[in-house]
């Protein structure tokens, strides 16, 4: 629970409102110092409790026989104690604000049981379950009491510590107030007493000048009556050129506005131009990215290569492990062999000892063999498979052994398999072998889990990486509008510092002519000038010193961007270690693949693998006219989409091509205007080629963007026309594609049927030879078997002539059967070739009726291209037209524009000599004005002026003297106090801390399910409490910056104020 809205302070436990906070007393000290050690002593005892308790709750744990009956009878007497004994036993102190300290009175009871218990003993069997409830419920009760306590003192120990920094803090304010106070009164006195020399030295010059004044005022009296009369003269002469200056001036601030506005623009432009010349480089490195990812297919391509190189020895390594094997069965066998014949015979130990010696060698081979496939389960572990290729593998093992028969073993199963190659003949080695390898496959699967998190963080290294460099591409791109905006601003005040330099001489010229009261205000305004010059100087350094950061930025990304670049040749170096990876898992999954082919019979269905291929050979040209058809329903579209860039530009061009004509226009009635005006007066003349400047000079700025928009739309028509020169040759690659596969489907298709229908006939005629023979043979059958007899029996040839007339009859009958037989195959084949010369003659007419279509596509597609071609070139003529009349456009202006300003100079010549004239004029009149001048009188008025004013600053600043001394030694006694208070504050919350400390690790030992909660209680806490020290801090930043500056304006207005008494007291 928080204590407050903004507290940052959080208790542990519930239960606030029990809590109240001591007073800093010294009575209440002592009282809380012998609580705490009461509060010790009893957490001791506390401890040894419930140690001992929990002791005697396991021993009656172990004692019961029927636990269900006795967790019942609990449960039932426990509801009963409730409705007999609502209160709670004496032993445990129920809490509250008044009796503080007395939480554990009842304790003395410990070593008897409590009124509550004992009311309970009468039962005889479960007295154990009722004093195990009785002393649990007791000692919930005490620690519900210690954790109210535990909150009361960290409440308790919070507030202190919020209420100490809130006094550290006001004393620094306090300090840090006072000591800038004292700064400023010594600035104050530094200042008065250079001020002090200062005049000092004046009065002194000013004693010197006044003696030679006194000489020269004799002699300007006489000469100032005789000037008098010549005053009037110049007054009205100094008028008329005061008046002509006027005009002058205007005639300057337009030009010089003009001027400005002219260089503004040459800017833009330029920005312009740079932002293109940065779009074509970013073009460029576009082009350059496009063709690093064609090199990295090309490595790509030649890592597929290597791959199956890498396969092909993988295969060779395994034919040559086969072969060992096989090498090692039949040493196997001999041995066996060996073995028995040496158990027959007796009395051959030399044989004996020579066989063993193989044995060993053998066994010697067979280790290595192990070494061998421990290596190669090794580079299984380095592989960076997905895992879910590996589960499936595993899964289709699991099914196939579930396909066998379920009451055969493992060795059974091992033993019947076609391909498997025993290392060892004893069962339990080969299924240690499968444990083995199946615990190596579990390994790759977790190095497999890691390397894919490996390279799931590189990918998000890589898009973060990414993402910093668009970011400093866009930082960099605004510092450079920055740096623009800032060399303006500086041009911009550097102009208007040079006429505010041009208008106070001006002030100072006209000043001058004036009576003493005008020329103390011109001195006035000079100063004022003088500071505004200095300001616009400090502004000119700071805009300085802001470009000069921001090339600093500039490089600084500069560098950064050449650091990502690296990481980005790192992260392709990351790339090719995955795919590295990847071939190690496809070698991982060979080797996988022949483990498992060791224990699992292969079956190949070459009538399946057949079908299949026919479909996918079905499928193959029909997904290949799919693709390719949207190729050219894609491709049409950019070409449309290209026809209407092309025609929004050729709108575009006309468009401009308009404005131009306009503009032209509008400037040979200018021009006219001016020939006619040209008659007039000077002023007219004047005013004309002011305005046909400026209307020149925007002509040109207008002319050179329709330049630049020029240049841009045709850059942006040859890239159209390049696009659409490659989707016309696209095009017309596809449409060539997808004619060869139509006809190579037709024929596919055509041929296919002729073959199914020619099948079909063929095995109609194959069954009625089949039923011919059949029948045939059933007659011939009989007739042989009788004329066989009869030749055998017949031993005179007469006898057998009888025989064959006899016998004519049946004979003539295979012969007419066979002649119908043949007739009959004859008129088949007959019909069948009729039937298939029909059929190619129909095919071959819907080829003519296809290829002819065909051809008409091809030709419109021709026709529509030429037509393209044709729109291209007159349309490439027509801005090539275009740009002839901008150039001859160009050229005319660019002729006009030297006229109007030879024109212009020469004006501006003649105005020169005239200002030269008045200058010199003004200037004469001016010294001798100056001579006639009373200066004596303004001189001893000021200086008594001055004398005033720096007695007057003498006492104040005596008298700020003494009371500053005075609030620096207030300040200091009141900070010694309060350092004092604040020491004496801390040993206190020390004590108090290092108590609560103790009392918590106590807590710490028989509450540790609590111990994280605590923790993340005792962080937040702390993260709060720093989180509002941080703000106090930034508050009591914020409050000294407002003094300061508070400050700093008192002492600005007491200076102009001193500055106007002075001027006041002079006056």
């Amino acid at each position: 629970m928080m204590n407050g809205g903004g507290n940052p302070a959080v208790t542990l436990f519930s239960d606030p409102g029990q809590v109240q906070v001591a007073n800093t007393s010294g009575l209440q000290r002592a009282e809380e110092e012998e609580a705490l050690e009461d509060q010790k002593r009893r957490q001791q005892e506390l401890a040894d409790e419930v140690y001992n308790a929990f002791d005697d709750l396991i021993e009656d744990d172990h004692g019961n026989e029927d636990t269900l009956n006795s967790l019942s009878y609990a449960s039932n007497y426990s509801d009963q104690q409730q409705h007999q004994h609502p209160p709670p036993p004496p032993g445990v102190p129920s809490y509250s604000p008044s009796t503080g300290h007395r939480f554990l009175d009842g304790i003395a009871t410990k070593n008897g049981p409590s009124p509550g218990l004992m009311a309970g003993s009468g039962d005889g069997g479960h007295h154990p379950a009722h004093q195990q409830h009785a002393e649990v419920r007791h000692w919930k009760q005490l620690l519900e009491s210690k954790t109210r306590e535990f909150e009361h003192v960290t409440r308790q120990l919070h507030d202190k510590t919020r209420e100490y920094d809130q006094k550290v803090n006001d004393l620094k304010k306090r300090l840090m107030l006072a000591e800038g106070d004292r700064d400023r009164a010594e600035m104050t006195r530094s200042q008065t007493h250079a001020l002090l020399v200062e005049s000092k030295t004046k009065i002194a010059e000013q004693d010197d000048r006044i003696g030679e004044l006194r000489g020269k005022i004799r002699g300007l009296e006489e000469v100032n009556l005789k000037q008098e009369a010549d005053l009037v003269n110049k007054n009205t002469m100094l008028q008329d050129a005061l008046q002509k200056c006027h005009m002058l001036e205007v005639n300057a601030g337009q030009k010089a506005t003009r001027h400005t506005d002219n260089l503004l623009k040459q800017a833009e432009e330029k920005y312009s131009a740079k932002v293109t010349m940065m779009q074509q480089q970013i073009d460029k490195l576009r082009g350059e990215c496009e063709d690093r990812q064609h090199e990295v297919r090309r490595f790509e391509v030649r890592c597929e290569e290597l791959q199956s190189l890498r396969e092909q020895l993988l295969a060779e390594r395994n034919e040559t492990v086969q072969r060992l094997q096989d090498n090692l069965e039949e040493s196997q066998h001999k041995c066996e062999s060996l073995l028995a014949k040496t158990m027959n015979l007796t009395g051959f130990s030399q044989d004996n000892m020579r066989l063993q010696t193989k044995v060993n060698a053998l066994e010697q081979q067979t280790h290595d063999m192990q070494r061998t496939i421990n290596t190669l389960t090794q580079r299984l572990e380095t592989s960076n498979a997905e895992l879910e290729l590996m589960d499936s593998m595993l899964c289709a093992g699991e099914d196939a052994t579930q396909k066998q028969d379920p009451t055969c073993t493992f060795a059974a199963s091992r033993k019947n398999l076609v391909g498997s190659t025993p290392i060892n003949p004893n069962l339990k080695n080969t299924e240690d072998r499968v444990t083995k390898l199946k615990h190596e496959l579990l390994i790759c699967m977790n190095g497999q889990k890691e390397k894919r998190e490996t390279i799931k963080r590189l990918e998000t290294d890589l898009a973060a990486r990414d993402r910093e460099i668009q970011q400093l591409k866009k930082d960099e791109s605004d510092a450079l509008v920055q740096m623009n905006q800032y060399k303006e601003e500086a041009f911009r005040l550097g102009s208007k510092l040079k006429i505010l330099e041009g208008e106070l001489d001006k002030c100072y010229k006209k000043d001058q002519n004036n009576s003493k009261q005008p020329r103390r205000s011109s001195f006035d305004k000079q100063d004022a000038l003088e500071e505004k010059i200095f300001a616009l100087q400090q502004e000119k350094l700071a805009l300085e010193d802001k470009l000069t950061k921001l090339d600093q930025d500039h490089a600084r990304l500069q560098d950064k961007c050449k650091r990502l670049e690296s990481d980005s040749k790192s992260a392709d170096t990351v790339k090719l270690e995955l795919e590295k990876q990847k071939f190690l898992l496809k070698d991982a999954q060979s080797e996988c693949d022949r483990v498992k082919q060791l224990y699992i019979e292969i079956s190949s269905c070459k009538d399946a693998v057949a079908r299949e291929l026919s479909v996918l050979k079905s499928q193959d040209p029909a997904h290949e006219m799919a693709s390719l058809s949207e190729k050219v329903a894609s491709l049409e579209r950019a070409l449309q989409l290209a026809e209407l860039k092309c025609s929004e530009f050729g709108k575009l061009l006309e468009r401009e091509k308009c404005e131009h004509e306009r503009l032209l226009r509008e400037l040979h009635e200018r021009q006219r205007e001016n020939a006619n005006r040209s008659e007039g007066a000077d002023k007219e003349r004047k005013q004309a080629a002011n305005s046909s400047c400026k209307r020149c000079i925007d002509s040109l700025a207008e002319i050179s963007k329709l330049e630049i928009q020029n240049l841009q739309l045709q850059n942006t028509c040859a890239s159209h026309l390049r696009e659409m020169s490659e989707l016309k040759s696209a095009l017309s690659e596809s449409r060539t594609t997808i004619n060869d596969l139509h006809q190579k489907l037709d024929l596919k298709a055509e041929r296919d049927q002729l073959i199914d229908d020619l099948k079909e006939k063929a095995a109609q005629f194959e069954e009625f030879m089949r039923n011919q023979n059949t029948s045939g043979s059933a007659s011939s059958s009989g007739n042989s078997s009788t004329t066989t007899k009869d030749s055998a029996t017949s031993p005179q040839p007469k006898r057998s002539l009888r025989d064959q007339s006899v016998s004519t009859s049946p004979e003539l009958q295979d012969v007419e059967s066979r002649k119908v037989a043949r007739e009959q195959e004859h008129k088949i084949r007959e019909e069948m070739a009729r039937a298939f010369a029909a059929e190619m003659k129909i095919i071959e007419e819907k080829f003519k009726g296809q290829f002819f279509k065909f051809e008409d596509n091809i030709s419109g597609l021709k026709k529509e291209l030429h037509e393209r071609s044709n729109e291209l070139q007159v349309r490439n003529k027509e801005v090539e037209v275009l740009k002839f009349a901008i150039v001859n456009e160009r050229e005319k202006i660019t002729e006009i524009l030297t006229k109007k300003n030879d024109e212009a100079r020469a004006l501006f010549d003649k105005q020169a000599e005239v200002m030269k004239k008045y200058r010199v004029e003004l200037d004469n009149a001016n010294h001798k004005v100056q001579f006639l001048e009373g200066q004596l009188e303004e001189k001893r008025e000021l200086i008594q002026a001055e004398r005033d004013s720096m007695e007057k600053l003498i006492q104040q600043v005596t008298e700020e003297r003494k009371l500053f001394h005075e609030r620096e030694l207030e300040v200091i006694e009141k900070f010694k106090e309060i350092e004092q208070e604040y020491n004496k504050s801390l040993e206190m919350v020390t004590e108090k801390y290092n108590s609560v400390k103790k009392t918590a690790l106590n807590y710490k030992k028989y509450a540790e399910d609590k111990e994280q909660h605590m923790m993340k209680e005792y962080d937040r806490i702390k993260e709060g409490y720093n989180a509002a020290l941080l703000k106090v801090q930034n508050r009591a930043k914020e409050a000294l910056e407002s003094k300061e500056r508070s400050m700093q304006e008192r002492m600005s207005k007491l200076e102009s104020e001193l500055y106007q008494a002075r001027i006041k007291g002079g006056v």
